[in-house]
This record gives C-alpha cells, sequence and structure tokens, in this order.
C-alpha cells in the first residue's frame, strides 16, 4: 500500500498557494473592467481592448516559461525559483495596476499606463502560475495523494476567490456610495491583496518539495516543443473543456456586478456570496466522489442544471423581487460546482497520458498551454463585455452620476453578454466532457504501463501487455 510522501504542513503550504491563482484572477476578473470603466474613466471598448492586448504577450510567454521552467536545473529544483522570485514581484505589480489614475488629464495617458502596467502585471503572473501548475503534477508521486492535495488546492483557491470577488466588490459598493475616497480602495485592492497573494507564494518557494525524476535531456526553444503536448488526444479534450468552464466563469465574474447594479438593482456581494458559498458546499461530495467515479462524469452531470439556471437568470425580470435572482444564482452554482473544479484534478492525468505517449514529461509545457487558455479565457470574457456594453450604449458612471440609469440597450446588452454566452460555452463544455476519453480505469492503466517502463523495455513487454498497450493507445492518443 502506498504510503504518503508529503506531511500536512506541506500539502497545506501547497494548498495554500493557489490564493493566487483563484483569488488574482477572481478579483481582476470580476473588478478590473468596472475599474477601469467607471473609476478611473476609461471607454468600455477602448478597456477591454487593453486588457486584451495583455494577452498576446500571454500568447508567447505561458508556452515559453513552460518550456524555461522544465529545462531549469538548481537545487531548489525547476519550478520553486519562479514561484518565490514571483511571489516578491506580484508586490509591485498589483501596487502598479490599481494606481488611481482618474484624474490624469489625458485618456490617452490612462491607455497606456493601464496597459504597461497590466502588461507587467501579466508577465509576473505567468512567472508564478505555470510552474505552480507544473507542481501540481510534480508534488507527489502517489495518485491518491495527489488528487487529495489538488483538491485541496482548489478548495483553498475557492475560498481565495470567495475572498478576492466579495471584499473587492465591498469596497467596490462603499467606494461608489462616497463612504470611502480612491486612496482607501487603493490601499486595500492594491497593496493588500499584492500582499496577500504574495506571502503563501513565497513560502511554497521555501518548503515545498519537487518528487518527480527530472529528465537529463532538455527541451528545444522550438515552436513544435510548444506545442507537443497537443499531440496528445487526451490533453486536447481536456483543454476543451477547461476554455469552455474558465470563459463562463470570467463571464459570470465580469458580469454580475454590472448585472446586479443596473438590471435588478440588487448587491453584487450577495450575487458573488450565494455563488461562491455554494460552490464550498459542494467541494465534501466532490472530494468523496473524485476517487470513485470517472472525473468527467461529475465534469458534465450537472452542467443541464447549470445552464437551465442561468437562463433564467438572464431572462428575470427587473421588476420581480431580487431574491429570486439570487436563488437562481444559487441553482447555477450547484450546477457548475463540478466543472469548475475538475480541470486542475483532470490535468495530472493528461500529463500521465501524454508522457505514455512522448516518452517524456514535460510538465512544463502542458502547464504553460493550460495557463494560456486560463488568462486568454479572461480576456476573452472581458473583451466580449467591453464590447457589449459600447455598442449598447453603456453611460459611464460621472463624478456627479455615480450610477447612472443605463438605456434599455444597455441592459438588454448586459443580459445577452452574460447569460447567452455562458449557456453556449457550457452546453459545449457538457458534450465535450461526454465525449472526453480518460476514464479513471484508463487513467490507471496509462499509470501502469509508465511504472512498467521504468523497469522493462518495450520490446520485452509480454505479448499481453502488448495487447492491452496498443488498444490503450487507440483510445487516448
Amino acid at each position: 500500500m502506498e504510503q504518503n510522501q508529503m506531511k500536512k504542513k506541506e500539502q497545506l503550504i501547497f494548498a495554500w498557494g493557489d490564493v493566487f491563482g483563484g483569488g488574482a484572477q477572481a478579483l481582476i476578473g470580476v473588478l478590473y473592467l468596472i475599474f477601469l470603466t467607471d473609476v478611473i474613466g476609461i471607454n468600455p471598448a477602448i478597456a477591454a481592448t487593453a486588457i486584451l492586448i495583455s494577452k498576446v504577450w500571454d500568447a508567447i510567454s505561458d508556452p515559453l516559461m513552460g518550456i524555461i521552467s522544465d529545462n531549469t536545473r538548481t537545487k531548489m529544483g525547476r519550478r520553486r525559483p519562479y514561484i518565490l522570485f514571483g511571489g516578491l514581484m506580484v508586490i509591485l505589480a498589483f501596487a502598479l495596476m490599481w494606481m488611481p489614475i482618474g484624474g490624469w488629464q489625458s485618456d490617452a495617458g490612462k491607455v497606456i499606463f493601464a496597459i504597461s502596467t497590466y502588461l507587467f502585471y501579466s508577465t509576473v503572473s505567468t512567472v508564478i502560475a505555470v510552474p505552480y501548475s507544473s507542481l501540481s503534477a510534480e508534488i507527489t508521486t502517489h495518485v491518491k495523494e495527489r488528487n487529495h492535495v489538488n483538491v485541496l488546492r482548489l478548495v483553498v483557491s475557492t475560498l481565495a476567490t470567495a475572498i478576492c470577488t466579495l471584499v473587492p466588490s465591498m469596497i467596490l459598493e462603499i467606494y461608489k456610495a462616497g463612504t470611502i475616497g480612491i486612496e482607501t480602495f487603493y490601499m486595500v485592492v492594491g497593496i493588500g491583496f499584492g500582499l496577500f497573494f504574495a506571502l503563501p507564494l513565497v513560502l511554497i518557494g521555501l518548503f515545498t518539495k519537487e518528487r518527480v525524476v527530472v529528465p537529463e535531456t532538455k527541451s528545444v526553444f522550438e515552436v513544435k516543443t510548444f506545442i507537443k503536448p497537443l499531440k496528445v488526444k487526451a490533453f486536447r479534450g481536456l483543454t476543451y473543456m477547461y476554455l469552455c468552464q474558465s470563459i463562463s466563469m470570467d463571464i459570470l465574474s465580469a458580469g454580475i456586478i454590472y448585472y446586479a447594479l443596473y438590471v435588478v438593482k440588487g448587491s453584487p456581494t450577495i450575487f458573488l456570496g450565494t455563488f461562491i458559498g455554494v460552490q464550498l458546499l459542494m467541494f465534501p461530495i466532490i472530494n468523496k466522489l473524485v476517487n470513485k467515479v470517472d472525473k468527467k462524469k461529475i465534469y458534465y452531470t450537472g452542467l443541464p442544471i447549470a445552464i437551465i439556471g442561468f437562463i433564467m437568470v438572464g431572462l428575470y425580470p427587473s421588476e420581480w423581487p431580487v431574491v429570486g435572482a439570487y436563488a437562481l444564482t444559487a441553482v447555477t452554482a450547484f450546477g457548475f460546482a463540478g466543472a469548475q473544479l475538475m480541470s486542475w484534478i483532470i490535468f495530472p492525468d493528461a500529463v500521465d497520458a501524454g508522457e505514455l505517449k512522448l516518452k517524456e514529461r514535460p510538465t512544463g509545457s502542458f502547464s504553460g498551454i493550460m495557463t494560456f487558455i486560463r488568462k486568454t479565457a479572461s480576456a476573452i470574457a472581458i473583451q466580449i463585455f467591453g464590447i457589449m456594453l459600447f455598442i449598447s450604449g453603456y453611460v459611464k458612471p460621472t463624478t456627479d452620476d455615480v450610477l447612472p440609469t443605463q438605456p434599455d440597450g444597455a441592459l438588454l446588452g448586459i443580459r445577452l453578454a452574460m447569460s447567452l454566452s455562458f449557456v453556449v460555452l457550457m452546453t459545449i463544455g457538457f458534450f465535450v466532457a461526454r465525449k472526453f476519453v480518460l476514464t479513471n480505469k484508463i487513467s490507471e492503466d496509462v499509470r501502469y504501463f509508465l511504472k512498467l517502463r521504468e523497469t522493462t523495455k518495450e520490446e520485452d513487454f509480454s505479448e499481453n501487455d502488448l495487447i492491452r498497450l496498443k488498444t490503450l493507445e487507440k483510445e487516448i492518443f
């Protein structure tokens, strides 16, 4: 029977690190677009484009960071030096990103500053996120422990998401109400959250271990090296599932504040708290199921409920009591919980499948593609919202009109951009997940042959093992 390799302290430190992965992304997804439009005063379409521009750099930096970390050889390992360095740099990145430049006279200067600081943040985020997600497949070689640690980090990620959506949304509400000034807003969001994200990353760099054997050969910096993981059918399926889930979540996060403030006149904090609270209640159930039920089933089973729930959120009449919209949000969260959690739980299994096919384990390349998808999803979500707000006639608040009445076209644009996009994407995710090739049984077979190949050359496999391997390859490659 396999014994755990990690002590509880190390498990908690590693899991704590995902306050950045879940929290920072959630904070930006919920707050950054409305910060640029309503606090800084940038045109919504231009604000969304400013965010999107940084993703062009991400298209290069995420896969590149995967190769760099795969090829790194230090006493601290391949991943931890970057997590430690990035943890220190995120303090500066956040401090710059949320600077209150609304008083600047030049709109062009605001846009240039927003692009520059977001590019810097994106670079720091890449330095952290790609090695951290790679480490999730290398922190232990025991499957059940790996599943447990990754579920634990996703619990932390969801808790961080709760903190980093609820607190900033409350800060935004009281700022718009005139209770606090922009300086307090900046100290909490720009400085406070930067420190909040940095501490666990520094601890990971200092107090965790990497346990997968590092290959002697290094990857070559070529385009084919970057895209090599996409040769693996199982990993391609996972990226489709992750893309649908992450864009859907970011669209919901970006839109719910606008929806709450302008469409149903409710509290963004209650909407977000309801969604995240239901997700947290689902964790113990999913944690029990993850080693017993195929992970893809956990992903797709609740999606019809989420889709129906969010259609009703989008159609909910403005004149009805807002409590009904809160309840429908809870229904959506209940159905969405499995999809929200499963992508990174499946990730180590997909890396195992890649190792079987590629005869190497370039975890950083796999992680780079996943991280790129996550960041691109956020940019796409924000771009959709920014353009929809612009073309539908969204009225920007001014100092004299903190919360203006929006025209009917803008209210319809908010409903469509949020609900229709979510429903379409999660419908696609449902069908993709049903066809996903990695079941628990197939993943067990993959790990069996990886262990067998450590001691036996493939040409020396038994006849039964060769037949079994060929069948497996047809299913997952």
